[in-house]
């Protein structure tokens, strides 16, 4: 997983490498912010049935069978079997997501629902299973702030014994998309 994620941080562009973090972490904001995107199981469901020409009931019966409403999403996607997925830049799922998460007001859910969809129908079935999880905050990744910390240590200071340097700056921010944008 260390390799995996130094390969990618040495790939994502600077101006991203926070999103990234954020993002790998299932969040949009560091874990003291109290930002949240704000669609649990049933609006994702509702969500992928529009965007995939079903019903909320049948996604729903899928998720109690998989057990991950992210297969779904990538089940569903490959169903559909569109292959003319456009290319969606880390800056614009993200800006899409924190959209979702500062919507508030009347018609807050159909709002979300909407700009949900509107980003499921741009993304191809492995995309769209690891997309589907974050606003649920569940991204199964089995990557905690260590092994981040080593990814970094090891893509930006060249070893990921270096780790500790990071630690102090995590220690005192909490703050993973901070370092990691400082860093580079």
């Amino acid at each position: 997983l260390i390799d995996i994620l130094s390969e990618l941080f040495k790939k994502v562009q600077k101006n991203e490498i926070q999103e990234v973090i954020y993002l790998l972490q299932g969040r949009i904001a560091p874990f003291f912010e109290a930002t949240e995107i704000g669609m649990a199981d049933k609006t994702v469901a509702l969500a992928l049935a529009r965007t995939y020409g079903s019903t909320k009931e049948k996604v729903l019966d899928f998720y109690h069978k998989l057990g991950d409403m992210g297969l779904v999403a990538g089940q569903l996607n490959k169903k559909q079997g569109i292959s003319n997925k456009q290319q969606v830049s880390v800056q614009e799922v993200y800006d899409t997501l924190l959209q979702i998460a500062n919507t508030k007001g009347e018609g807050t859910v159909e709002k979300r629902l909407v700009l949900f969809s509107e980003l499921l129908k741009k993304v191809d079935s492995l995309s769209a299973k690891h997309l589907v999880r974050i606003p649920l905050g569940n991204t199964r990744l089995g990557i905690g702030d260590p092994t981040v910390l080593d990814g970094l240590a090891l893509a930006v200071l060249g070893d990921k014994s270096k780790r500790k340097l990071l630690e102090k700056a995590y220690n005192e921010t909490s703050d993973l998309g901070l370092i990691a944008k400082t860093l580079v």
